[in-house]
Parts: structure tokens; sequence; C-alpha cells
């Protein structure tokens, strides 16, 4: 085999580009950063589009790039959910499914893979520990996870709890990928890693709700695994006080990756 290749030299975190930029890691998977731009697809031939965002617009690769949808279920978005049932705010958490609409319909026009993450768990339970059954059960009279509440047990496979909105369920498609969680965090003990790796993918779009909560934890565990994130920040809601979104939107653009909203979005090129 031949040792002609791309020199160690070439690798370095840094370097200056033949384009004008500075090198953000190494290898195929690197950023390259500009003064009016960050481009997170540097190497590939695919669709490169640039989008609007904060910090800096960001150039991606639409043939390598997915839409993750977090659980924009009735337990946290419908009148007579958990959400609404535990007195939170589950107007709030509505306020995403426009935006997450938006997102997939701009995703089908520019051949985008949607994936769908949602929450449910076993019927007896026994994959949840303590911690995540407090989380949703503060007080004894409180219906937790498993519970029964009008329609139904709270967040269990099968229920009307853990199923998409109305407004979702009927954008649905077959070639979508579905991943079931089961922690706030749509990477712990999913596929979602593999399936995002062995489709080649690198950028990934972020909604759903809470934004604080199973979305920050998927949106950070993404970048710890060193995807390119793009929070969409109309299409991402949350029924906790405001105050807690603008901590996600402010670290999705200092630390984990991008933000931007659906319009600019849809008008990438």
């Amino acid at each position: 085999m031949s040792g002609e290749g791309r020199v160690w030299g070439e690798r370095s975190t840094y370097g200056r580009t033949d384009d004008g930029g500075v090198r953000l890691g190494g290898g195929v998977a690197q950023w390259r950063l500009h003064t009016d731009h960050v481009d997170v697809a540097a190497g590939t031939d695919g669709r490169r589009v640039r989008v609007e965002a904060e910090l800096l617009p960001v150039v991606v690769d639409l043939d390598a790039t997915a839409l993750v949808l977090l659980d924009l279920q009735n337990d946290f978005c419908s009148p007579g959910g958990w959400t609404d049932r535990s007195g939170l705010d589950h107007t709030a958490c509505r306020a995403a499914i426009p935006g997450a609409v938006h997102a997939v319909e701009t995703a089908r026009r520019f051949g985008v893979p949607v994936i769908w993450v949602f929450w449910y768990n076993r019927n007896d339970l026994r994959n949840l520990g303590a911690p995540t059954l407090w989380s949703f059960k503060h007080r004894p009279d409180q219906a937790g996870i498993g519970e029964r509440l009008d329609h139904g047990p709270v967040l269990t496979e099968g229920s009307w709890g853990a199923s998409l909105v109305d407004e979702l369920r009927e954008l649905v498609r077959p070639e979508d990928v579905q991943v079931p969680k089961y922690r706030m965090n749509g990477f712990h003990a999913t596929h979602l890693d593999q399936v995002l790796r062995a489709q080649g993918i690198r950028t990934l779009l972020f909604g759903g709700v809470n934004t604080d909560q199973c979305v920050s934890t998927t949106v950070e565990d993404a970048y710890f695994r060193d995807y390119a994130t793009v929070l969409l920040t109309d299409a991402t809601a949350t029924s906790s006080p405001a105050y807690c979104k603008d901590a996600v939107v402010f670290n999705s653009q200092q630390c984990w990756g991008f933000t931007t909203d659906t319009a600019r979005f849809a008008a990438a090129g």
C-alpha cells in the first residue's frame, strides 16, 4: 500500500487551509473557520448550502445532515397529558409544533432525513430507576410514569401519551427513522448514534421539547460525539421558565454548535 496520502502535518489543528480558513480538527471530519462563516462540511462532495445562524453562518452538506425531533408527544404537548395534569403549561410546549412542522416540510424539500426520537417505557417500568421516576413524581398524589391518567398510563409503550401529537403524526413517512428512548438523552441506550454513523450523517438539526431537558441533553451528547449541532429555536419549546430555554440557546451558540430558525433553514442556499 502506498504511503502517498495526507501527511500528519496537513492535519494539524489551527493550520491554514487552501481557502483561507483555519482548520478545526484533523482528518476527514475537520471544520474550517472563516471570518464570515464556519464550514462544517469541509472535504465533502455533497450538496453544500449556507445556513444563516449564530454565532456565524454555517455551511453544511445536506447529504450528511439529518433533522432530529424529540418528544413532541401527547403527554408533553396535549390537553390531558402528563404536563397538563401536573400543573405545568402544556401550551408552552405546543409553541414548538408549528416550527417542527415547517422543519419537516423543509427537510422533505431538501431531501434531508427525518428522525423521530420519542420517549416511552416498559409497561412494567423495569427499565427505570428511582432518579428518573422522581423526575415525573414530586408528590405522592402526582401521576408518575406508568400511572394512569384519563387517556391511559403516562409515557408507556403503546399509550396515547407516548404518541406523537396529531399535527406531526400525519407527517411521518415509512422511510423516516423512529428511535424510542428511555431517558431524557436521545443517545443513551438507543441506536441513534449507530443509525447516524451508518448513514454518514455529520450535521444534526434539532427541534422538540422540552428545550432544557430532553433536547438539551441530546444536543450536548451529540456535541460530545463530534456532530455539528444546529438548534432550531422556533421548533423547540419548554414548560419551564423562559430563562431555561434562554440558557440552552446561549450554550448552543457558544459551546455546542449553532442556532438558527426554520425560516433561515428553509432559505438555505
